[in-house]
């Protein structure tokens, strides 16, 4: 769906075929804003500054656009739903107007757009950004983040395509691409140099060159979009680590469907090559990737067998591997192991390091113990301490396998 998006924004685009001369025109320094107060911490309110004649042309363009969106698609009105995202979306913005970031692709800067942030009504897990500072977000990818953290990765992402001035880039370049191709080929056909017959097949291949230069652009501009989400995250509430979460579990969805090679017609990286940019870039800016913390879904979980029994047993849960049921003080130690087994999943396990203490009551997970098993525990399994440790080491290995599975796309 993001794909047809691009495209009917390229051809929206396209279809205003003097605006990159205008934009060429237009195109002068974007003045630094101040730099935001306080690593991690919401900014403090500060006035914006007025658009500069460039940056109004560019959000009368984006209403253009808009005004088509919002034809093609219903908006969401949920009071709930929008207050989340506009709440992100907002302290993200204020941190975008504020914190000039370098282009890798596209304008280096910090405009001063107020963003805007509307919900569509359709299941695709989707966002995409109109030049000017409109964000659009799908009820799918609402329902598909695990947590804030994931939702203002997303956002943050789609505020740089606006910031770095993406699409605008994009007008200008497919401008050059035009000129550069385009000319060649009418001359010759008009000189005669180019056979009748072979005029409209070269005419065709000109367009493919033409998509697959727009193309290339849009995966740089994915790129670019990933590293500066990164710069606001961090001085922001929100994780970084909730857009490479994000990004995984995309991966992952990716995987279990056909694959298909989109050749020139491709705009994005494959999730899996942002994956990769995305933890390098965590890892250079030295911010530790802990999913547990970010991503409920991934984490190991304390909860009690029955939810109608208020004197029920507390299990160690995991996607569907039950790790262990203390007997007694059965929620405190659950609760303390599955917060022991998330550190410990979050610094890196390898199956080796799941080990049984030398008299067989205790499990231990790099040297540590992870838990030992009472009396009461092998009565209530009606087992010997000895298979119970067995037991559990055998649930944390089917747990790392998981895991290790997981990441595998």
């Amino acid at each position: 769906m993001k794909k047809m998006i691009w495209l009917t924004i390229a051809g929206f685009i396209l279809g205003l075929g003097n605006l990159s001369t205008v934009l060429a025109q237009q195109e002068t320094p974007v003045p630094a804003q101040p730099a935001v107060q306080g690593e991690g911490q919401p900014p403090t309110e500060t006035p914006k500054p007025e658009l500069s004649e460039r940056d109004r042309d560019e959000v009368e363009y984006g209403k253009k656009i808009v005004e088509q969106v919002l034809k093609e698609y219903k908006i969401i009105d949920d009071p709930a739903l929008n207050e989340r995202v506009n709440r992100i979306g907002q302290i993200l913005a204020e941190i975008a107007r504020n914190t000039p970031t370098e282009a890798h692709w596209g304008e280096s800067g910090s405009p001063p757009f107020e963003y805007s942030f509307k919900i569509i009504d359709d299941k695709d897990v989707n966002a995409f950004s109109i030049p000017g500072g409109f964000i659009f977000v799908h009820k799918g990818l609402l329902d598909f983040v695990n947590s804030d953290h994931e939702l203002a990765g997303v956002l943050a992402h789609e505020i740089a395509h606006a910031a770095h001035r993406h699409v605008m880039t994009l007008v200008r370049e497919d401008g050059k691409v035009s000129r550069q191709v385009m000319l060649p080929v009418l001359l010759g056909a008009l000189l005669g140099r180019v056979p009748a017959n072979d005029t409209m097949t070269l005419l065709a291949g000109t367009q493919l060159y033409r998509i697959a230069k727009m193309n290339s652009f849009g995966q740089e501009a994915e790129t670019d979009s990933d590293l500066t989400a990164m710069e606001y995250l961090k001085k922001s509430p929100y994780s970084a680590v909730g857009l490479l979460t994000f990004m995984e579990r995309l991966a992952v969805e990716e995987r279990r469907k056909p694959q298909i090679d989109w050749g020139i017609y491709r705009t994005h990286p494959p999730s899996k090559e942002r994956v990769g940019a995305l933890r390098k870039g965590l890892q250079e800016a030295n911010i530790p990737i802990r999913r547990r913390e970010i991503s409920p879904s991934l984490r190991v979980v304390a909860r009690p067998e029955s939810e109608e029994d208020a004197n029920s047993v507390y299990e160690v849960y995991y996607d569907g591997i039950q790790i262990f049921k203390p007997a007694t003080d059965s929620k405190q130690r659950a609760e303390q192991m599955a917060s022991r087994l998330n550190t410990l999943l979050d610094d890196g396990i390898e199956m080796f390091e799941v080990r049984i203490s030398s008299d067989g009551t205790a499990v231990l997970v790099k040297g540590e113990e992870l838990a030992r098993i009472t009396d009461s525990d092998s009565v209530y399994y009606g087992k010997s301490p000895q298979e119970i440790t067995a037991q559990i080491r055998e649930s944390i290995r089917r747990l790392l396998w998981s895991d290790t599975v997981r990441l595998l796309y």
